[in-house]
């Protein structure tokens, strides 16, 4: 009875290992089929993320969005209608060494990879720049209301205050 018991075990022991074994095998296939066929979730989120982000019209429009909004607090304004103008679109940022010497600053970009292979190391993207702001409002025709929705979007959104227009809206 004793060595049927043993046997029992030894035998259930093996079987989990051959199955601990199979799924092993599965995972390492799956991975690999997975890594060859660019199914990464994380990258595949991310790729789609920073394509959305990177268009120009869609950064006006949430930059609009984001005017109004703040526009629509001020006292005494209503009904809001915002268009942003920007000059050209995004720009590539990359790494740079700067050394001071004798003859003034040097600025070198860093550089990733071997041989010709090298390229600069890219650290981001620096946003639009937005060259006018058109803000129509009921209460937009007082001046002093006029003067403070230019300071604020002056303010908040880094523009110059002369690249700023704010309009009555009609009725």
């Amino acid at each position: 009875m004793k060595n049927e018991n043993n046997k029992s075990k030894i035998n259930g022991k093996i079987i989990l290992l051959i199955l601990g074994a199979a799924v092993g095998v599965l995972l390492l296939v799956y991975g690999s089929y997975a890594e060859l066929a660019g199914d990464s979730g994380e990258n595949e989120a991310e790729g789609t993320s920073a394509e959305l982000s990177m268009d120009p019209d869609e950064y006006a429009r949430e930059t609009e969005e984001r005017i109004a909004q703040i526009c629509s607090g001020v006292r005494g304004v209503k009904n809001v209608k915002v268009v942003v103008t920007l000059s050209g679109g995004y720009n590539a940022v990359y790494a740079q060494n700067s050394q001071s010497g004798s003859s003034g600053y040097k600025n070198e970009f860093v550089l990733t990879g071997n041989g010709s292979s090298e390229k600069p190391l890219l650290i981001g993207y620096s946003a639009p720049q937005i060259s006018g702001v058109g803000i129509v409002c009921v209460g937009g025709g007082d001046s002093s209301i006029r003067q403070e929705i230019i300071s604020l979007v002056g303010a908040a959104f880094g523009v110059s205050t002369n690249k700023i227009y704010v309009a009555e809206a009609q009725n």
